[in-house]
């Protein structure tokens, strides 16, 4: 496996995922390394003039402008790593650690921290090796991560004597944040293109006027997610029996199914927004102070209030709140009789009046409704402004909004799944046919994993078809691809 080169300027969100969960090497480029090393003699010079520099010759928060004595400082370094040591509860899973050290290790690299490399190859080391560290992701209040990331330092670190300013440049860094953020948008980006084919399919299963991915439609309204989704939906249903005159049953149909490209479209574009906000971040510092190679100075900067990431996440969370209430109504109206056309929760009568799908329906509902109270914003939060002497009057609330998208990804997994199941039911109750080229192939997915569900059979389990669409995800990726 090729490694990661880590530059500090360029890291990607598919690069933190194939090394969180890929585990593809990484290496620090040597132009890293000398930056690193310039940086550090910027700050050593620092030191040596006595000059009064936040957190590197001073003390920090609510003693900020006290000054250490230079053989205290190794000291100070530790007893500051130690009093942030509060962090508890759940611990991050070992790939959110992962990430998190691939984030940190590229802020190393960009010399804006001004730490020795020596902490950058402990770094490489840890995450070439595998080594697993215990990281609790209680206790940042997203204006860095400085409870979570003493575990890390810790555990790296334990055994040096760190330099001036190098317990408080790993303080200051959101890299929790942005790890947990990254995976999180990967998550999210490829359900949503999953769930444009899984939409595809449950219109055949609903038998649903295609006229909204028309190309006058998607030209009424030039928004690039809209045309990218659109087209996909088109492409899939390919051949598909409601392409034909007669096949749709409906002029209109409910706005769960007539608004799907307007609502993937819309969806992909706010991914597309925090997508490129989180890059950036990844791109900038998150230090205080920050080290000028430019100017050869440290500067004094709000740098560890990353309110661009938690914004980001916030939107890219929100968008899909309506993405996956819409995905319940389809279900909703595919297992209704009423609405659908078809046996009551698509399973035959056999007398004995079990209700099918519709029980999958209400839990589909269920984890919905947690999805879509997840999706609330956090950078509104301010749990207090008295800390530190009122000094830290603001939050950003970052690692709060990492994990919260993060468990929002994590259930639209099984939303999706829901709705992939269901339309799959549907389209065989129905005996439309043919299928599209691509929603046929994934119809033939499902049915590798569950079977139909006829009279007096139970519904199948949700689990055996998430593991198949995991287990065949190249596959499906390939029928995804709107290029082909």
């Amino acid at each position: 496996m090729s490694h990661v080169e880590i530059t500090g300027f360029d890291l990607t969100i598919d690069e933190i995922v194939r090394v969180a969960r890929e585990k593809a090497p990484v290496a620090v480029t040597p132009e890293a390394i000398s930056r690193m090393q310039a940086a550090r003699a910027i700050v050593d010079e620092a030191v040596a003039r006595g000059e009064k520099v936040y957190g590197v010759t001073t003390s920090v928060g609510a003693k900020t402008g006290v000054p250490l004595a230079p053989e205290r400082i190794g000291e100070f370094n530790r007893r500051l790593l130690l009093t942030h040591n509060v962090a508890h509860g759940p611990l991050a899973a070992p790939e959110a650690v992962r990430a998190m050290m691939l984030v940190l290790l590229n802020s190393m690299a960009s010399g804006r921290l001004g730490v020795r490399p020596l902490l950058a190859e402990r770094l490489t080391e840890a995450l070439n090796s595998d080594r697993r560290i215990d990281v609790h992701v209680w206790g940042s209040m997203g204006q860095s991560d400085m409870a979570p990331i003493t575990d890390l330092a810790l555990a790296l670190y334990g055994d040096l004597e760190l330099q001036a300013g190098e317990a408080l440049a790993m303080l200051n860094s959101s890299a929790l944040a942005l790890g947990i953020a990254a995976l999180a948008m990967a998550d999210l980006q490829h359900s949503l293109d999953l769930w444009s084919l899984i939409g595809a399919l449950s219109m055949e299963g609903f038998a649903a006027n295609p006229s909204i991915v028309s190309e006058a439609a998607l030209r009424s309204r030039p928004f690039a997610g809209l045309e990218r989704h659109g087209r996909r939906i088109r492409r899939y249903l390919d051949g598909s029996y409601i392409l034909a005159k007669g096949g749709p049953r409906h002029l209109q149909d409910p706005l769960s199914f007539r608004s799907l490209p307007l609502l993937h479209g819309t969806a992909a574009d706010s991914l597309d927004f925090a997508w490129r906000q989180i890059e950036a971040e990844f791109r900038s510092s998150q230090n205080n102070p920050i080290v000028s190679l430019e100017e050869r100075s440290l500067v004094s900067v709000a740098n560890f209030d990353t309110v661009s990431l938690s914004m980001a996440l916030d939107i890219a969370r929100l968008a899909f709140a309506p993405v996956v209430t819409a995905s319940a109504e389809r279900v909703a109206k595919q297992v209704d009789s009423v609405w659908s056309g078809l046996t009551v929760g698509l399973i035959e009568e056999d007398g004995v009046g079990l209700p099918g799908f519709n029980g999958l329906a209400q839990f589909h509902k269920a984890i919905t409704s947690e999805a879509r109270l997840a999706t609330a914003p956090v950078v509104q939060e301010l749990a207090s402004s008295s800390h530190s002497n009122g000094n830290l009057d603001r939050a950003g609330m970052a690692t709060f909004a990492a994990r919260k998208t993060m468990e929002v990804a994590g259930l639209c997994k099984s939303i999706a799944g829901v709705e992939l199941m269901v339309a799959a039911q549907a389209v065989e109750s129905r005996k439309a046919t043919p299928l599209g080229a691509v929603t046929g192939k994934l119809f033939a997915l499902v049915r590798e994993a569950v079977p139909f569900a006829a009279a007096g059979d139970r519904v199948p389990h949700l689990d055996p078809l998430l593991r198949h669409v995991e287990a065949r995800r190249s596959e499906i990726e390939a029928l995804v691809d709107a290029e082909g």
